[in-house]
């Protein structure tokens, strides 16, 4: 029975894994936000990197041959494949929405546990302490993901703090199952007895952890929340006529980024005018307001967006749009 169990349970990932890839494919083809294109990438490896379970159980089934230990866990070379495309969609993701743009910095994370997992998985010895090690390295990337956005929440920029701590639940729910995932590969590899596990005292041993797919729920339910508000923005707004493709093109980005950053309707039209390149006195008369209320409103804009002045609030509308 538990055996059927986990078969269906593992459908079900499988199946919440390959919907979040279509869904942030949908969003992104509509917003062109890279950061979504990413998490697509990265949900569609997870998808793979579940389905290794079957490849383990046929390899099994069709050879005939038992493994030796019932914390036989296979594929690993293929393991290092999915885990490196998952993880590093998810790192250029957060670059992505933190506006890293080092190229090493980028590229160094996918290096380095590329690197590290073949090491573990050619020089280490088998056994619980190689699985552990091997498969820790997940946890270390993912670490490594989470401190780098708690330095960058720890700069000097208010309003990338303020911007970041609108997702705080989000990130405490990673936090939380990331060390979850750590503390259930301690617990199976090295305080359950095997003997339990060859009893059927302990129904199955997952191949899989528990925690990492419980974490990769709670990202696909965070994620699929923002790709559902943004999908809502552009049906409930569609982008107003408007003459030429500059026109076109602040129109069809304007109600997401607004949204991304939290700007009034006041603030969304003031940064239409300003994407358009008109003055604070140009602005002021279109909207019947003072010259000085034009310049807060501006001044409003560019804090909440991080952006030093108009010139790089044009860059990010354009690189977000």
């Amino acid at each position: 029975m538990g055996l059927v169990a986990l078969f269906y349970y593992t459908l079900i990932i499988l199946l919440v894994s390959i919907m979040t890839s279509a869904m942030c494919l949908s969003t992104f083809l509509v917003t062109h936000r890279k950061y979504l294109g990413f998490a697509c990438i990265g949900f569609l490896f997870y998808f793979f990197d579940v389905a290794l379970v079957f490849l383990d159980d046929f390899t099994v089934n069709s050879t005939g041959t038992m493994p030796e230990s019932v914390y036989f866990i296979g594929s690993q070379v293929a393991s290092i494949v999915t885990g490196c495309g998952l993880f590093t969609a998810f790192w250029l993701m957060v670059c992505d929405a933190l506006d890293e743009q080092r190229r090493a910095l980028q590229i160094a994370p996918a290096v380095v546990f590329v690197i590290a997992s073949l090491a573990v998985y050619a020089f280490m010895p088998s056994g619980n302490t190689h699985l552990f090690v091997f498969y820790g390295m997940r946890t270390l990337y993912l670490l490594w993901i989470m401190v780098y956005i708690a330095v960058r929440y720890m700069g000097r920029s208010d309003a990338l703090r303020e911007r970041m701590w609108r997702h705080r639940i989000g990130y405490a729910g990673v936090l939380v199952l990331g060390a979850a995932v750590l503390i259930e590969n301690v617990l199976f590899l090295f305080y359950i007895d095997p003997v339990l596990v060859e009893s059927g005292a302990v129904p199955f041993f997952p191949e899989r952890n528990f925690a990492e797919n419980a974490l990769m729920l709670w990202m696909a339910a965070f994620i699929g929340a923002s790709c559902y508000k943004l999908l809502s923005i552009h049906f409930e707004k569609p982008p107003a006529e408007a003459e030429g493709r500059v026109g076109a093109f602040i129109n069809a980005g304007l109600a997401g980024y607004a949204q991304h950053y939290g700007l009034s309707a006041r603030e969304t039209e003031v940064l239409r005018m300003v994407l358009e390149g008109k003055d604070n006195q140009n602005i002021a008369g279109e909207l019947s307001l003072a010259a000085s209320t034009v310049k807060v409103h501006v001044h409003n804009i560019l804090k909440k967006t991080a952006q030093a002045n108009r010139q790089e609030l044009m860059r990010d509308f354009r690189k977000m749009s």
